[in-house]
């Protein structure tokens, strides 16, 4: 029993407001006064009504993840910016094509779609963001911005996985890079000082994150480009890390790749992560240990969610089997089932069948062929079925046949298999045998 009052419910944060986000736009255009970089700018009395429109929706309760945002396009526009105002961005005007982006430098707006192949620059401020050619229907385009996750909502708001003119997402496709990622980096790269030492900085705290870092030849990626050299190169990893010095966005288009460019703090040098065709979210993971912002929901591939509850957790013996998996975060089941340590199997492993308690576990995310090869590798006594969640939810999950636990030892005080094993290091041995 305490005496201290309940922890007051959390304070919602407010929804972003349009219209002063749009206030804010005019003033430092005013304050810029840099017209030679706009080819176009709408009335404030136009767009202010655009935004007012945009509250009055997020206050009715529609889900805009762009609201309070505002962007420009540096050409007319492609036809998919119209999916960026129906994800509750505002239009300020069209910019003149800029290599570094100076309006997002400046902050008056939010993004940029560049619609033209430019070499990638990485002006103080801003990062970009290169999709998988084909990815957004229409007009080749790459969006700049001033924070990652912003870059990432206005693709995937432009994403056309309906349109008929866009590429679908393969079937096999990894959606996650695992806990030892292997990055290409540049084996003999000929920088400027500076450069070389913000790359340097980029590579250590990716290493340090859990990184592998591999030198290689990433000649393939520069000049007139070889898509079978650049296939070849990545073919056992899962990004190349550039030094932002003469990478070109046609090269990159050629070759068939994505691309996320962030600033450094040795101006104007930045670090490019480049992957395979549409693995564009592993690029923005990579990445976002560079920005320090957490990634926001993943772009919407088809996959399948799988909760794990012992040797295929993250860091046992068998996460392996979750091949190219996304962390989908930590699961409690509802509490109707038992944790059961089962006998003559190696590695050892827990059962999970019906009980009466709850069992901690993760959830991870699977594309369809992974899937489908994690399930026929999945060797008795466990099956896939389907397990009820604290939150109500019914995924699939790693069971066990209820034969194969009888007579085995409760492991319900331990709530999980890490529970377990924590218990086990500090308390000797339990395995069977």
């Amino acid at each position: 029993m305490t005496t201290l009052p309940p922890e007051p419910d959390p304070v919602p944060v407010p929804p972003p407001s349009s219209h002063e986000r749009v206030r804010t736009a005019f003033e430092r255009l005013a304050k810029a006064d840099r017209p030679g970089l706009w080819t176009a700018v709408r009335t404030m009395e136009e767009v202010l009504v655009e935004a007012k429109t945009v509250d009055e929706r997020v206050h009715a309760g529609e889900d805009l993840p762009l609201a309070g945002t505002v962007y420009a396009v540096d050409t007319d526009g492609p036809p998919t910016a119209a999916r960026l105002t129906d994800a509750g961005a505002v239009l300020l005007g069209t910019t003149v094509a800029d290599p570094e982006n100076t309006v997002v430098g400046l902050e008056i707006v939010d993004l940029v779609l560049n619609t033209s192949a430019r070499e990638i620059a990485a002006p103080p401020g801003v990062l970009s963001l290169k999709p998988t050619p084909g990815l957004i229907p229409g007009k080749t385009v790459s969006v700049s911005a001033q924070r990652l996750t912003t870059g990432q909502r206005a693709v995937a708001a432009m994403l056309g996985s309906l349109d008929p003119a866009a590429r679908e997402w393969p079937a096999d496709l990894r959606l996650g890079t695992g806990q030892r990622p292997r990055l290409g980096i540049p084996d003999a790269a000929s920088l400027p000082l500076p450069a070389r030492r913000a790359f340097d900085v980029a590579a250590a705290s990716l290493e340090a994150s859990g990184a592998v870092l591999v030198p290689v030849d990433v000649s393939a990626v520069y000049g007139a480009g070889n898509v079978l050299a650049a296939r070849s190169l990545l073919a056992d990893l899962e990004a190349l890390l550039l030094p932002t010095v003469d990478v070109q966005e046609a090269t990159l288009n050629a070759l068939d790749l994505a691309a996320v460019t962030v600033p450094v703090d040795r101006r104007p040098y930045g670090i490019t992560v480049v992957t395979r065709a549409f693995e564009d979210q592993i690029g923005i993971d990579l990445a976002s240990v560079l920005t320090g912002e957490q990634s926001p929901d993943p772009y919407p591939s088809e996959s399948v969610d799988v909760v794990v509850f012992g040797a295929h957790l993250c860091g046992q013996p068998l996460h392996d089997e979750l091949h190219g998996a996304r962390f989908g975060g930590l699961v409690r089941t509802a509490e109707r089932y038992r944790l059961v340590l089962l006998a003559d199997v190696t590695p050892p492993q827990p059962g999970v069948i019906a009980g009466s308690a709850g069992v901690d576990g993760e959830r991870w995310r699977l594309s369809p062929a992974a899937f489908g090869r994690f399930a026929a590798g999945l060797a008795a006594p466990f099956v896939l079925g389907r397990v009820e969640l604290e939150d109500g939810s019914s995924p699939l999950a790693v069971l066990c046949e209820p034969a194969a636990a009888a007579g085995g030892e409760g492991l319900d005080r331990y709530a999980s298999w890490r529970g377990y094993l924590r218990f086990v290091s500090t308390g000797g041995p339990r395995f069977p045998g």
